[in-house]
């Protein structure tokens, strides 16, 4: 029995782990600086889930990836990594504010798959090409 059992408990960790695992957020604080890291998960998760109810996501978590929130820097900013869809971002002090912005534009890049940001891109690009005039030397060289 425990034969059966085992690979689907194993499983199921693996695949409950990640999911936790992808809505990791952390904060680095050198600068020992006042935060409430339970206010920072709360605020993070109902941005998600009004972004995911602004634009029809069934699942919130989905638009959930690591995060790592960055305290005293002097340059407020936030990054994203495109590989791995972590976001970074970096505020001089916490302000719920000054979160809620970059962390919404996070969510919102993780509405679109990979795949579906490609297509959006490549579709945009083929149609901008389409528009502009042609001169005619470029009509002389198409095909």
């Amino acid at each position: 029995m425990w034969r059966r059992v085992f690979p689907a408990v194993l499983l199921l960790t693996f695949v409950v782990g990640g999911r936790a695992l992808g809505a990791q957020l952390t904060i680095e604080n050198p600068k020992n600086l006042p935060i409430d890291e339970a206010q920072v998960k709360l605020l993070f998760t109902m941005i998600c889930q009004e972004v995911a109810e602004a634009l029809h996501v069934h699942d919130y978590k989905n638009l959930q990836y690591p995060l790592t929130l960055v305290l005293g820097e002097e340059y407020e900013r936030y990054l994203i990594d495109h590989r791995t869809g972590a976001g970074t971002i970096y505020l001089e002090k916490w302000d719920e504010a000054h979160f809620a912005a970059p962390a919404a534009m996070l969510a919102l890049h993780h509405v679109l798959s990979d795949e579906q940001f490609r297509a959006v891109v490549m579709k945009s690009l083929k149609r901008f090409s389409n528009t502009r005039p042609i001169t005619v030397a470029d009509a002389k060289r198409r095909p």
